[in-house]
């Protein structure tokens, strides 16, 4: 089948990386495993919008939310999608409202979802309002990012992490460059955004809350930046 990328998630302490993938017939999502390393990744080009031409097979066992677990095989790496198609898919699979995207269980309110109670799928496309587009740099250690947004149907999201390797990596060249307030001018400029929100796997925060906690996967604009590259 052929499928094409829309996240490239990255972990705080290794070299793995996470890839979803979207079925270009049905918008299926799928998640390979085992992970990919940032080496691979960067040996063979792969970046959102790159199709390849795959056979994918579900998980046994695969559990909520993580559904789309899959393992991938007999990976052909092919160009790049244009635009307006990349677009395209992900307006397919796009909601307004994180809400209603998660059931309920992920809200403005509610950015975990528990441990016992998950959502039935662990990642979705939301419609977002670009001129709420922000982000900001915390000083903890190593300096956290965080980007906050409105859906849709108006709900407002702040401080919310970035687990989209790409753009991360982005934000950083502009923050070592004092270039910030141009990237938030450059956000709030798009005519069409898209959020890939996903749930992490099993989290324990400092306070020994444990469950699903809400990322920023993967962040789109259209036109005029189709995606953030390193």
């Amino acid at each position: 089948m052929k499928l094409v990328v829309t996240d490239i998630t990255r972990f705080k302490d290794t070299d793995n990386v996470c890839m979803a993938l979207l079925d270009v017939e049905n918008c299926t999502c799928h998640r390979p495993l085992p992970y990919a390393t940032r080496e691979l990744v960067a040996q063979k080009g792969i970046r959102p919008g790159m199709l390849v031409d795959a056979t994918v097979f579900p998980i046994d066992g695969a559990t909520r939310p993580h559904v789309e677990d899959c393992h991938m095989v007999n990976d052909l790496w092919l160009g790049m999608m244009d635009d307006n198609s990349f677009k395209g898919v992900l307006e397919q699979t796009a909601f307004d409202s994180v809400s209603e995207a998660f059931k309920g269980v992920i809200s403005s309110k509610v950015c975990c979802a528990p441990y016992d109670c998950p959502p039935e799928f662990s990642i979705k496309t939301i419609r977002v309002n670009p001129l709420s587009m922000s982000l900001s740099a915390m000083e903890s250690g190593d300096k956290k990012i965080r980007l906050s947004f409105q859906d849709k149907s108006g709900d407002i999201f702040g401080y919310t992490p970035i687990a989209d390797l790409n753009f991360h990596s982005c934000v950083l060249q502009y923050i070592q460059q004092d270039r910030m307030d141009e990237l938030n001018t450059l956000l709030a400029g798009g005519e069409d955004v898209y959020i890939r929100i996903g749930l992490s796997r099993l989290y324990e925060d400092e306070s020994g809350k444990q469950g699903y906690w809400m990322q920023a996967n993967g962040i789109y604009c259209f036109p005029g930046c189709f995606c953030f590259t390193l």
